[in-house]
Order: C-alpha cells, then structure tokens, then sequence
C-alpha cells in the first residue's frame, strides 16, 4: 500500500504533499501546425494533477462494483495493447478495452455557407462528428478490463506537409465527438476524409485517464517541504461536517528553509537531519514507495471514409441533404490566429488573437504572468526544499543543494474572462448563432498551441527547468551557491518582486509578457459562490487565508442577459478568511427577473506577509540563521536608509532600501553558513541616511554578532 505521508489531511480532503493542484491540465495541444514528421513514441505518462480526494461517509450499496487498478512499473512505452497485473491482486491481469471510431448517426462531416453582414459569402461553418465505443476483449476468468474515461479529443488535420489540431466537444455519455470547423479547416478536413492518399489522411487523438498505482523514488534522503510561506493550521471536529466549521488560525512564516528549529541546543546537522526523519517516520533506506495517480493513454485512430455515389447514403452533407460532389478548392496559405482589439481590453494589459480555423476560439495572452495559487489550498504555489546528506563528519559542509519551485499563470481572473465575453459578442466577434454565446466562446493560451518561449530579464529565472501544466508555467530552480540562495528567500521573505520577460513565438505570432514574482501578489479564483435561485440568494465564501475586499459583480441570467453592478460594493466590509455572506438578489439587482446562471466577482486579496514580521521569533541551526532588522524611529530629517550587509564567513551581500513610511516594517533576512569547525559568527553592516532631497547626511559602519542576539537593530543618526 502507499506509504501514508504521501498525503496530507486539510480540512475533509486528503491533499498530495508537494504538488501544485493547478487547473487541470489539458492532455494535448490545440490549434497547432508544425513540420510533418514522425512522431516521437508515446508513453503512458503520469498526469501531473493528483487531484484532492474528497472524504465522505462510506454508504453500502448492492450490487457491488469492483475495481481494478494496474500496476504500473518500467518506463517502456505502453500502447493499448499491453497488460498489467492488478495492484491489489497479483493473479489478475489486466487490459486496455478495444477503441472503435465510426461515423455519428450516419454523418461523418457536415458544412454550411455563411453569409456577412451584407449578405455576401462570407466562409464557411461545418463540423466532423464521430462516435467512439469502448469494446471489451475476450477475456478469461483472471483476466478483466481497465476502466477508460475519454477526457480530450483532437482532430489531426493534414496539409501540404503540416498539420492543424482542433479540439473536440466529448460527449461521455452519448460516446460522442464534434469537432467545430472555420473557413479553411472546412476544406481541409473534407478533403482529409476522403482522401485516398495515406499521408493526407487525418486522424484522430483520444486520451484517456484512468487509475493506477505507480513506483515513485525519492533521490534524497531527507527533504522539507516548505509550500507554506504562509501557513495556516486547519482545526476540524467532525471530517463529515460542512466546511463552513472550520476555524482557521493564521500562522506566520515560520522557517522558508527549515531543517530544525531548535534554540536551547546547537545540534549538528547530521542529529538534526535523523530527528526531523524520526519524527516524519521518514526511513533513509526506504527510497522507493507506490502511490496511486491519474495516467493517461492515448489512442490514435486514421479517419478515412470515401465519399460514395448516392447521396441519400452520403456521410456528406449540407442544410439541402447528402451530397457526393468536392465543393471546395484548397487553399494551403493561411494564418490560423487573426489579432483584434476590442474595445475596453488595453493592449497593455491582453493581446487578442481569433481563431481562423475553429469558431469562437481566441487565443489569449496576457501581458503579465503572476505567482499562482493551488486550487486546494488557495496558497500561494511555491515550495523551498532543502537537500542535506549525512554521510561525513561533522566538520564537513554537509548542504548539497537548494531547490526553488513555483508555479506561474496569466493574470486574468473570471470576472476578466466573462467581462471579455460579452465584449466578444458586442464587437460582432462571435460566428453563427450568437444565442448562448457565454458558453460557445472558448479561450486558449499560449501553452495551448505549444508556442515557444523564452524567459530573459532575471538571472534565477533564465537557469530554472521550466515545464507547462494547463495554462500554467512550472520552474523548478536549483543552486548550489549558498549566496544565490541567500538572495532568492530574502526576496519571497520581504515580498521583493522578482521580475522577468517571457516571450512567445508561434507561426505569425510574436508577443511577449512580464513575471511579476511575489508571494503578496497572487492570482486565483478565491470566492466560492453558490446560487439559491429559489430562495434569490447568493451565498459567499472566502476560501482564502487572507482578506477579501470586494468591488463589482457580474450577474448572467437565461439567455445571456447580464448585470454589472459597482456601486453595491462601496461601503462592504472586507471578508476575512473563511468568512460567510449571503447576498439578495433585489439588492444586488432591483430589477432581477430570469433565472440566475453565473456570477463573478471583481475583488481584491489582502495579502499582508511583510507587516507580520514583527511577531517572527528567529528560527535557526548550525548552517541556516535568520536575522530580524529593525529600524528605530529616526530624525525628522532622514526621508530614506539604505542599509548594506555582509555575512563574513561565506562572503554573501544583502542591500536593502527603506522609505520613512517603510520604516516601522521589520527585515526578515536569511543566510547560509558553511558547517565547518570553526566559522565566523559576524556581520559587517553599513548605514546610509538620506534627506528628502536623497542628500547623504549620515553613514555608520558596525558589526553584529548572529550567534548571541537574533535582532539587529539600526538606531538614530
């Protein structure tokens, strides 16, 4: 079975320990067109979402449906036709189900010609429709199948040595597949379904998840998480109950970079590393355990059905019937992606791109990438793990590596997304029938057309592994210099925004974004909102562990009727964490009528992180210490202080700057010392005082001792 501490309880869930739960990620690229060649061999690969494991009452029920999970284990490539052996019973082996693919209904692919605005021909609409069918194989009586749910569905159309991916609405419980199609992809796939030539027919990508218990293998003998730069501890009576009963209690930064917090006694690293793995029920000779995951499979399918002769038989067909005839001429020059502008979205804030091959589609990029949150815990998605090794004596330098891993996302939130909807729609940027268009339109990302990138402009951020999860950037950074290290936790502590570019490159497009990095200014989706349209509330809850000041609402009722309302807002209080309201409709809307359909908020997290490090007690060991500095109240004169620190014994500079305002924030600083016999304890410090004017009018170089006070404190002029 899977070794326990491979979850954590939060709240009435049990929460995967160290991953980010992001939105889920998307198992394919859309709207892409790259060099035609062969593809690389596919893998049965791990989801990179775990997702939270709701806890509930065991409920009995008849008949009993019994389940069976393969065990995954190599890395060979896997295609649907391997086995396994069952997780649970090592007798049983296990199969994929057969996939087959045929034509919906009859039609195969459909079209219509769309006129504009002046009634001229102005494209095409059209869609490939397809059913799938999960058929068993003939089994033995230890033998059984692997349940497979169908999540995404891509249609691989091929031209003139490139192809265009277009995504799928799945239909799980019809087993069905649409594909919508614009202008030029209509002709394409036409021409892909009937052609006799094997390298332009199209074909079809379906991935499938489904459960599995894997190995996973820990490279190093003790790491400690620190996903909670700002902690909150979680306190539950019942697990069943309402989460409404939780009682959060708001904790500060203990330790970023924690191995032992312990001031009565100096521990050596190498005791300190065994009791952290004691009291973790850590086993160093443990490194490897099984956990049970989300894998996905894909399966690929050709598309080739040629159009026959009679047209009442036809899988073609038009508003007027079956047809048997090539309509369409192919035109191989095309861009894919159109840029628009729209009115009240600045180009600074969003680049806007249409689809040209799929209706209703446009490609999103925002000009600022931020720090997000995970989707469990609405903290903020960063972790620092230090490596240690115990091997050697106590005089040796016992820290091998620090590690810096963080997830970023474009800052656009829901309220943005719905607000560019109905923009979309009174632009006259939505094709056909604009009837539910809030749910027609479709957004992607750059992650999405698997566009290149390129982060420049920061130094940490250049060197970090950087891989994609949905629409969301994942950078994994580490060093092994203890001063880079210093440096990157000093600016999370003091919420010193790192930034840095990130720049797009896909066919025609070119576009570029900023990263803004900083733990007090996260992005997600932080309200949890609930609609009682029989009662005419909307009840609110703020999931956060920070406060939440609200400022507008969006109200889309049946039909696409909307309602903005600014004023409401004005006076509200903030919304601490885990604080509940119920909202009236005749408050909110006087004039309401019409079933109430969604709702997004405009509203703003209070994060506060820096302001808390006056109640910070400094948490150090042998190697990892922590100073707090604070500046005294100071002449009427002194507008500005710079202040300049060197740790002595591995030569590590810090400089910061302080306003008059700023002055009665407490500095969080960490640093790394070397674990030798005999190391320095000192820090060398300057003080630099300026006027309003930034005239130098006093400068005061001390030394302070960490080893016998944790506070340094920076006086008078």
């Amino acid at each position: 079975m899977p070794d326990l501490n491979t979850f954590k309880l939060d709240g009435t869930k049990l929460v995967p320990i160290n991953r980010f739960n992001l939105e889920p990620a998307k198992p394919s690229t859309a709207f892409t067109t790259v060099n035609l060649k062969k593809e690389a061999e596919f893998k049965v690969i791990e989801h990179p979402i775990i997702h939270s494991i709701d806890i509930k009452p065991i409920i009995t029920a008849f008949p009993f449906v019994e389940n069976y999970y393969p065990l995954i284990e190599g890395d060979k490539a896997i295609t649907e036709n391997d086995s396994f052996k069952d997780y649970f019973k090592n007798d049983i082996t296990l199969f994929f189900p057969h996939v087959e693919i045929e034509p919906n209904n009859g039609t195969v692919f459909y079209y219509e010609n769309v006129p504009d605005k002046s009634g001229n021909k102005g494209g095409f609409l059209g869609k490939v429709i397809l059913k799938y069918n999960l058929k068993d194989r003939v089994l033995q009586a230890n033998q059984k199948s692997i349940t497979l749910n169908l999540k995404e569905a891509v249609l691989n159309l091929k031209v003139n040595r490139d192809f265009v991916k277009v995504n799928g609405i799945v239909n799980t419980t019809t087993q069905e597949i649409q594909f919508d199609l614009i202008d030029e992809a209509v002709k394409i796939a036409f021409l892909n379904l009937v052609s006799n030539l094997n390298d332009l027919k199209c074909n079809i990508d379906l991935f499938f998840d489904f459960k599995g218990y894997s190995k996973i293998k820990r490279n190093f003998l003790f790491a400690r998480d620190i996903a909670v730069l700002k902690s909150g501890v979680i306190l539950k009576k019942d697990l069943t109950s309402p989460k409404t009963t939780i009682q959060p209690k708001t904790t500060l930064i203990s330790s970023p970079l924690m191995v032992k917090a312990n001031l009565a006694t100096t521990l050596a690293p190498k005791t300190a590393i065994s009791e952290i793995q004691r009291e973790n029920s850590i086993k160093a000779d443990i490194q490897e355990e099984y956990v049970k995951s989300t894998f996905l499979l894909k399966v690929n399918k050709i598309l080739s059905y040629p159009i026959g002769a009679d047209s009442v038989t036809s899988l073609y067909k038009t508003i007027g019937g079956g047809f048997v005839n090539i309509p369409f001429n192919l035109n191989e020059d095309f861009s894919q992606f159109k840029q628009i502008f729209v009115t009240g979205f600045n180009f600074s804030k969003l680049s806007i791109y249409k689809s040209m091959v799929q209706p209703n589609t446009f490609l999103l990029i925002s000009k600022v990438y931020s720090l997000s949150k995970d989707f469990n815990t609405m903290k903020p998605c960063i972790s620092t793990i230090f490596h240690a090794y115990e091997e050697g004596a106590g005089t040796s330098e016992e820290i091998s590596k620090i590690s810096f891993q963080f997830a970023i996302g474009p800052n656009l939130s829901d309220f943005d997304l719905a607000k560019l909807k109905i923009a979309l729609f009174q632009n006259n940027f939505i094709d056909g029938d604009a009837t539910d268009y809030f749910d027609k339109v479709q957004f992607l990302y750059p992650n999405d057309i698997s566009a290149e990138y390129e982060v420049s402009g920061n130094y940490f951020l250049q060197q970090s592994d950087i891989s994609t999860d949905g629409k969301h950037f994942l950078f994994n950074l580490s060093t092994e210099n203890l001063s880079e290290a210093s440096i990157m936790i000093n600016a999370l502590n003091n919420t010193i925004t790192q930034y840095a570019n990130i720049n797009f490159k896909h066919k025609e497009i070119k576009d570029s974004s900023i990263i803004e990095l900083n733990i007090e200014q996260t992005i997600g989706e932080i309200l949890e909102t609930l609609i009682d349209n029989t009662a005419k509330k909307i009840q609110i809850n703020n999931q956060s562990i920070s406060n939440c000041k609200l400022n507008s609402i969006l109200l889309i009722y049946r039909q696409n009727t909307t309602y903005l309302n600014n004023a409401f807002f004005k006076n509200y209080p903030q919304l601490i964490s885990n604080d509940t309201k119920l909202l009236d409709f005749s408050a909110i809307n006087p004039s309401a009528s019409g079933e109430l359909v969604h709702v997004f908020f405009d509203f703003e997290n209070i994060e506060n992180i820096s302001s808390e490090f006056s109640q910070v007690v400094s948490q150090s060991t042998a190697y990892n210490r922590y100073i707090q500095v604070q500046i005294k109240s100071q002449t009427t004169a002194t507008n500005r202080i710079t202040i300049e620190l060197t740790v002595q014994e591995t030569g590590s500079k810090f400089a910061v700057e302080r306003l008059k305002s700023e002055f009665s924030t407490p500095i969080l600083f960490n640093f790394i010392v070397k674990n030798t016999a005999n190391n320095t304890t000192l820090i060398s410090y300057k003080v630099n005082y300026f006027d309003k004017n930034d005239n130098l009018i006093g400068t005061k170089n001390e030394v302070f001792d960490f080893s016998k006070a944790s506070i340094l404190t920076i006086n008078k002029k």
